[in-house]
């Protein structure tokens, strides 16, 4: 962990990673100030000492005063939907939100500016090499979500280039306690317990544990390169889908967990894809073929922690049969929020 503390301000405090980024921060001996949706769910902050302020993404004249006297601002805050009707908001909160917040930081002098993309926006080779923080962004029908990340990190890129005190992160999928939503990742561990073989890019997934990105965000703080991207990963956690399952089923079983048919099932999903009937493992249209990535400088510059896989799937495991009944692993049954 870390040493040095300040006073950080945080959007998105709720979330998976921004839970965890906040207990680090605690920790740590940081002062934490949270800027909260109304109303939103505030599951992973119950009980700790953190300023919490509700207020708006776009509307920075309510939580400017906040931002006086604080050393870093960690922008995790994003809107995520497939919602034609909410797609241009979630646009304005991804792109047009960004800068708000980042400028609104920049003009209260903070020292250090965290944004918090997504691997989604970061390339993938043609020669199926790892992608870098250098290769271009190249997805053939990128996501309403995905082109408006892709908008609010060209933003933070520009507003680095004015002289803002900007570092770009990209954080991969993670596992750990506290995915409540749950993200797409949380989905595909739920989608496991429950028996189901989950929806995989057919080109693997870089997975790394919670705690490990949110101690990323910090060493970017504190030793990101303004205008830099930074790969938030794990060196051994590119994974293919079998592999996936085999860590995840693996922590179950450590967890006393039960796995009903599951074996039966994938013995049916693998026959129904050999006999075409199948598309579980295909992205969705426009999604990516994968995302794998080589986290090396991540891991070189910032000393991003590089802990155990095995451990953060147990970690996620244990928490969701600790708080919630597995149904069949539909995202969209609605059973998974607190």
């Amino acid at each position: 962990m870390t040493s040095t503390a300040g006073t950080a301000f945080v959007t998105g405090a709720n979330g998976f990673l921004g839970g965890a980024l906040v207990r680090q921060l605690l920790a740590a001996g940081w002062e934490v100030r949270c800027l909260l949706r109304p109303g939103a769910n505030d599951l992973l902050l119950r009980g700790l000492p953190v300023i919490r302020l509700e207020g708006d993404l776009l509307q920075p004249e309510g939580y400017r005063p906040a931002l006086a006297g604080c050393t870093a601002l960690f922008h995790l805050a994003a809107a995520y939907t497939h919602d034609p009707a909410r797609i241009a908001e979630m646009v304005r909160i991804n792109d047009e939100g960004t800068q708000t917040v980042l400028r609104a930081g920049a003009e209260a002098g903070i020292a250090r500016l965290v944004y918090v993309g997504t691997i989604g926006v970061i390339g993938q080779p043609t020669d199926g090499s790892l992608a870098t923080e250098e290769t271009p962004f190249n997805l053939p029908r990128p996501s309403a979500y995905v082109r408006s990340k892709l908008a609010g990190e060209q933003r933070a890129l520009a507003l680095a280039a004015a002289g803002a005190p900007v570092v770009i992160t990209h954080p991969v999928a993670m596992l750990g306690a506290g995915d409540w939503r749950p993200t797409a990742s949380g989905r595909r561990v739920l989608a496991v317990l429950a028996g189901r073989v989950p929806s995989y890019p057919p080109g693997g997934i870089n997975w790394a544990p919670v705690d490990d990105v949110a101690c990323g965000l910090i060493l970017a703080a504190e030793r990101g390169v303004p205008g830099r991207r930074y790969i938030l990963g794990h060196a051994q956690g590119n994974l293919d889908r079998q592999a996936f399952i085999g860590l995840i089923t693996a922590a179950a079983r450590r967890q006393g967990v039960p796995l009903p048919g599951f074996g039966a099932r994938l013995k049916q999903a693998i026959r129904n894809r050999r006999a075409g009937r199948s598309r579980s493992a295909e992205p969705s249209e426009g999604g990516p073929q994968r995302l794998t990535c080589n986290p090396a400088r991540a891991i070189a510059e910032l000393g991003m922690p590089q802990s155990s896989l095995a451990a953060a799937a147990e970690a996620a495991v244990k928490w969701y049969y600790g708080r919630w009944m597995i149904d069949d692993g539909d995202s969209r049954s609605g059973v998974f929020g607190a």
